[in-house]
């Protein structure tokens, strides 16, 4: 889910591996506001913590896969780059 959709990081326990859930402030559907979590497996194939839209009924979930940093032609990724000695 992208900033535009809405979504904010707090402080709850979830699956993601950092303790932090992703709180979606609409429906990436509807755009309604009317959202309830849902625990795992409470849907058949809902594995992680999700999201209901009591508004369209849909159920939804929200995963961070990464940064992306686009490399130039040319350049080196910074995470290739060593790191100076002191």
């Amino acid at each position: 889910m992208n900033a535009a959709a809405g979504t904010a990081v707090t402080g709850e326990s979830g699956d993601s591996g950092t303790g932090e859930r992703a709180v979606p402030y609409c429906c990436p559907f509807c755009a309604e506001e009317d959202l309830r979590p849902l625990e795992a497996g409470a849907v058949p194939g809902l594995t992680r913590g999700g999201w209901h839209c009591r508004s369209c009924l849909r159920v939804f979930s929200i995963n961070f896969h990464g940064l992306h940093q686009p490399v130039l032609p040319g350049s080196t990724p910074a995470a290739q780059v060593p790191l100076e000695k002191s």
